[in-house]
């Protein structure tokens, strides 16, 4: 074989090689952008569910504290950027932990809201159940009781106990 039919193998052999690499470049490029678009359109989906339900439950909190968890951290700050725009309720929900632990857990939030700007007046706090969509109790019974061979009775439907969200002398 003549030089000049090697150099003209190389050359050809380099360019396709480079081609190739590129084409791998792009791949992996748009494998990125899809996945972080997915995990953008996942989180925008979980701050959506947080701010419907506007409530932090008892495992938001460390065990027997008032002091949040990281996932009591991380719903927390999602809701206060929400009420710092917003007005509403957020529930902290007490079951069976004692009246002064659920004070406490209320005061940490109380005390993140402050030192965030929260315009108190515009925010309720309360031990009430979960937001979202769905339907009221209300309605489901009056589609049961008009359902052929359902009997249904209906009870007032719980609404939470408001609580007082300043303490005198706080704010």
């Amino acid at each position: 074989m003549k030089m000049s039919s090697i150099i003209t193998i190389v050359v050809f052999s380099c360019a396709f090689m480079t081609g190739c690499a590129e084409n791998v470049q792009k791949s992996q490029d748009t494998e990125m952008m899809n996945s972080e678009l997915v995990n953008s359109l996942s989180d925008a989906a979980i701050q959506n569910a947080i701010i419907s339900q506007h409530t932090l439950y008892p495992y938001h909190f460390m065990e027997n504290g008032a002091e949040l968890n990281e996932l009591g951290q991380h719903d927390l700050a999602v809701l206060t950027k929400y009420f710092m725009e917003h007005p509403g309720r957020l529930n902290i929900r007490r079951d069976d932990i004692p009246a002064d632990s659920y004070e406490a857990r209320v005061k940490v939030v109380l005390e993140h809201w402050k030192k965030a700007g929260i315009d108190m007046k515009r925010v309720n706090i309360s031990d009430g159940m979960p937001g979202g969509s769905g339907m009221a109790s209300e309605k489901v019974v009056t589609i049961l009781s008009q359902s052929p061979g359902k009997s249904t009775t209906s009870k007032p439907a719980a609404t939470g106990t408001a609580i007082t969200t300043s303490t005198p002398g706080m704010y």
